[in-house]
């Protein structure tokens, strides 16, 4: 008897000490939770959109700062030309003078950027005017650029556009004429090429008017049907600055500068 006694008094003991255990431990309090997936998002959009107000401020600061120190040069240049600051610009005005003074050389050109201005620039057959010498020298002497076309496409790529652009930046300054020359491949029938040629230097045309916002009055189109006019391998390799075959040079449009032209209502 004594023992069942001791037993159940153990058996008592126990459950008193496990009750009060139960009743002293705390639960535990649940693990903060992070940020949601969309709280996530618009951080990010946060940091994202400070970025650019921040890169934008940036680079306007820095164009400010580009004009004003041109505007600067221009003043200094005007009347010290022999400074040395004003070197390059003076060395780039007396190579202009020397090439836009050589009349039998820009003749030609002349004439095909008057007859831009007056709705005829279209094909020009009487390439035989400016032989093949005087026209690589020519493109090689002002800045030009080389954008090449699938074998049946008349449009520019965004890759061509954006090196038309970044040609058309760099180049802003300049005042004179922008001039488009386009080709065709000798596959093919002769008179669907020419069309080809034709719509290439139109839409790079348009693309450089209607899109960079040059003044259509300084822009032309031409193409040359005529044999001498074909960029060689050679040709499209000095133009474009890498290899490339003679169907794909000549499926291209060819933009170059030319500042000696002054458009007749400016005089």
């Amino acid at each position: 008897m004594r023992s069942g006694s001791i037993l159940k008094n153990t058996v008592f003991f126990l459950l008193c000490i496990g009750l009060c255990a139960c009743a002293t431990t705390q639960p535990k309090p649940d693990a903060p939770s992070g940020p949601s997936k969309e709280q996530l998002q618009f951080i990010e959009l946060e940091q994202k959109t400070a970025k650019l107000l921040q890169t934008s401020q940036k680079l306007h600061s820095l164009q400010q700062n580009h004009e004003e120190q041109r505007r600067r040069l221009a003043i200094i240049c005007a009347d010290h030309a022999d400074h040395q600051v004003c070197q390059p610009q003076s060395d780039r005005d007396y190579a202009l003078r020397t090439f836009c003074g050589d009349r039998s050389f820009v003749s030609h050109v002349d004439e095909i950027v008057g007859a831009c201005h007056q709705g005829q620039c279209r094909q020009v057959d009487d390439a035989s005017m400016l032989k093949r010498t005087q026209y690589r020298t020519l493109v090689s002497r002002l800045p030009h650029k080389l954008v090449t076309f699938g074998s049946s496409s008349v449009k520019l790529d965004r890759r061509d556009k954006r090196e038309v652009q970044q040609f058309i930046e760099a180049i802003q300054a300049q005042h004179g004429y922008v001039i488009v020359v386009g080709r065709a491949s000798r596959d093919g029938p002769w008179r669907k090429n020419v069309r080809l040629a034709l719509n290439r230097a139109e839409n790079t045309r348009q693309y450089i008017v209607n899109e960079l916002g040059m003044d259509a009055k300084y822009v032309g189109y031409i193409t040359y049907g005529h044999e001498k006019m074909y960029l060689t391998t050679l040709d499209a390799e000095r133009l474009s600055g890498k290899k490339m075959t003679i169907r794909q040079a000549n499926r291209s449009a060819l933009i170059f500068s030319y500042p000696c032209f002054q458009y007749q209502s400016a005089k």
